[in-house]
Order: structure tokens, then sequence, then C-alpha cells
């Protein structure tokens, strides 16, 4: 309350005046409608207390009274709505200071391990492509912070999976004699020990003028199930394709089933959960910004997108000091987020950046199975 000569302003005892206020002003609020209901009400409700303080008819008090009791009510109520908003599940734990980008983790015998995909001019300095022959595909155990092997070089967008107590890596074979990044085929290698990889063996081709890039896998229903971006020209670059195998080896297309034909897609993982595929997909959000989202499907080919507002991972705007970048770059990217159940926990890495020279390696955590985590973007209970 303020005192100006014998009037008494009681704007500031008012719970309503502010949010009047930003509302004449035209300033935005974070404020939920429900709470914007109830001040409003209680703006109201301060109305006969004005000016001396003191109702000017036994009607006034009345309808004072009523209004009253009504705000109170709203507020109790909004208060509800509010903590009853959707909260994101995914508990960021930090920045790893790393600039790679694709990045699988999986559990192998009870330990926590990461493929990762390295580019050598992160490490000799240089312009992305630079000594692309050297690029590795590696296993780094995560609790020793130790590079255990090298499961391929001369290879890119690798994705791992672990069945029946053995290791399968894929990846984009760069070849001889082609530009960087020009990959036509996949190559996959396994291990029983992360220390000895099978000699790389061809299990697919792209089509005539067709590129490769990243890819996904994950164990479906009764089959394998490889998710792999194509520069097609039939749809946007980076657009999903979608075979299935028996016997991770032989792979077929599954008709029709395409993810990304009317949009930007990339950085895909792939899950199969409860009877439903998974795909994680890297959204362009304009002004050079993205974030990963999440979708599901229960045939690869009919997909539903988790609503608006609940990406999968988004990025931070206010960082900055990224790797192998200028200090002054804030970060505008979230992408390539891949994901494995370890101890209780979902762990969840991603990389930040802004998607020109090198990532950002971040990790984030989920308390609960990956089934629950990819389930709650889609529960209307969550709201």
């Amino acid at each position: 309350m303020t005192i100006r000569g014998n009037e008494r302003v009681w704007h500031e005892l008012d719970p309503g005046h502010q949010f009047a206020t930003n509302l004449q002003s035209g300033r935005r609020s974070n404020t939920p409608r429900s709470a914007f209901v109830a001040r409003w009400a209680c703006h109201c409700a301060w109305i006969p207390f004005r000016k001396k303080f003191k109702f000017q008819t036994k009607v006034n008090r009345r309808k004072g009274a009523a209004i009253l009791m009504a705000a109170v009510l709203a507020l109790v109520l909004s208060s509800h709505n509010t903590q009853a908003e959707w909260e994101h599940p995914l508990s960021k734990q930090g920045r790893l200071g790393s600039p790679l980008v694709e990045v699988s983790p999986f559990v192998f015998r009870d330990r926590l391990f990461r493929l990762e995909n390295n580019q050598k001019f992160w490490e000799v300095g240089g312009r992305p492509g630079d000594r692309f022959h050297e690029d590795e595909v590696r296993i780094r155990d995560v609790e020793k912070d130790e590079i255990v092997s090298v499961a391929l070089t001369n290879h890119a967008f690798a994705t791992v999976l672990v069945h029946e107590d053995r290791v399968y890596v894929f990846a984009g074979d760069f070849g001889n004699d082609k530009p960087w990044r020009h990959v036509r085929e996949i190559n996959m290698t396994s291990s029983g020990d992360l220390v000895h990889w099978s000699r790389p063996i061809t299990i697919f081709r792209s089509q005539p003028g067709e590129r490769l890039f990243n890819t996904a896998l994950c164990r479906g229903k009764d089959q394998f199930v490889l998710l792999y971006e194509t520069d097609d020209r039939r749809w946007p670059g980076f657009t999903f394709r979608y075979c299935v195998s028996d016997d991770l080896v032989e792979w077929t297309h599954v008709n029709d089933a395409v993810y990304g034909r009317d949009k930007y897609v990339g950085g895909p993982a792939l899950y199969y959960e409860n009877g439903t595929y998974y795909t994680l997909y890297l959204e362009a959000l304009g002004n050079k910004k993205w974030e990963t989202r999440i979708t599901r499907s229960t045939d690869l080919r009919n997909w539903q997108e988790a609503p608006i507002g609940r990406p999968f991972v988004t990025f931070d705007p206010s960082h900055q000091d990224i790797p192998l970048l200028d200090p002054e770059v804030r970060e505008c990217n979230a992408s390539d987020a891949e994901l494995c159940y370890f101890k209780g926990k979902t762990i969840v890495y991603f990389t930040g950046s802004d998607q020109t020279t090198a990532g950002d390696l971040q990790w984030a955590t989920y308390d609960g199975s990956p089934g629950k985590l990819v389930e709650f973007f889609f529960d209307p209970s969550n709201d």
C-alpha cells in the first residue's frame, strides 16, 4: 500500500492489479489461463474495497463477499492446475566437453558402453571432412572412460545392437576414391568381447544416385528393423526408410514405410516398446534452430507425433562455450538423441552445438524404463 495525500491506493494489495496491467500493456505472461481467470476475479473482488476501504451498501457487501469467495476458490483450483501441468520427464545431467555427435549407449554384460562416431579432424584440427578416411567407430567403457576398441575405420553414421550376448555394429562405408559422405553401402561387424571384431560384410546397398546417412536399429516383434536416412529425391533430404530382416544380413524394404515425406527430419533413433515402434527425429524450428522430437507407429507406415510442446529433448539458448566453436556462439540444437536402460534408469545421450562444425555431447536420465519414458510423451494423463 502507498499513501498519496489523504488517498489510500490499494493496488499493491490488489492480487489482480499487475496481471490487469500486463494485459492492458500488451505484455505476454507465462501464467496459466486458469490462474489468469482467478487473478482477474480477485481484481474484480477488490473493487468494492477501493477509495476509503469500505462498502457503500449491504448489496455491495454481499456482492463483494461472493466475488471474493469465488476468487479464492479459483485461486486454489488454479494452483492445483499449475502443479499438474506437463513436466519434462528427463533430468539433464551435464555436458561432457566433447565434440562428438552420433553416440549410442548400450549395455553389454552388465556394463555401460558408448559407441562413438569420431571424426579425425576434431583431434588434429582443420575443417569438416578433412582426413575422413581416418574417421573411427569406437567403443568406450563409460565407467572407466577408456576406449576399449575401434570396431571400424573409414566408416561413419554407425549404430549398435546387442543380441544374444553379441554386439553388432552397422555403419556407412566411405569406400575409396569417393568424396566425403558419399556413402553407398552399410556394413556390419560383430564381436563377442568388444575387442575382437569380425570382418565387415555389406548388408545393404543404395539405389543408383542415392546416398545413405545415419542408421538406427532395433529388435521388433519378430524381426529386426533397420532405419536409414536417404537423399532420395522424391522426398526431403534425410528422409527415413525402414527395412526388416530375420538374420541381420538380408534386408527387405517395408512397403510404404517412410517417415519425413513432407518435412525435414534427421538424427534418428529407433525403439520397440510394448508393441509400438518409436522413432526419435530432428525437428527444424526455423531460424537455424533444431530439437529432437518423438513419433510412434504400430506398422512403420502410419505415424503419430507427440503433442507440440513435448520435445524429447531441446536446447538451452543461453549456453555458450561450445567445443571447437567461437565462445560467443549460443546453443541452438539438440539432436542425435539415443538411449538405453542401465541399473534402473534410462540413460540418454544427445548433442548440442549449432549443427556446423562439431557437437557438444550431453547426457540425461529418467528414473524408469525406456518403455515408460517414450510412452510419457503421448500419455494424456500427463497433461
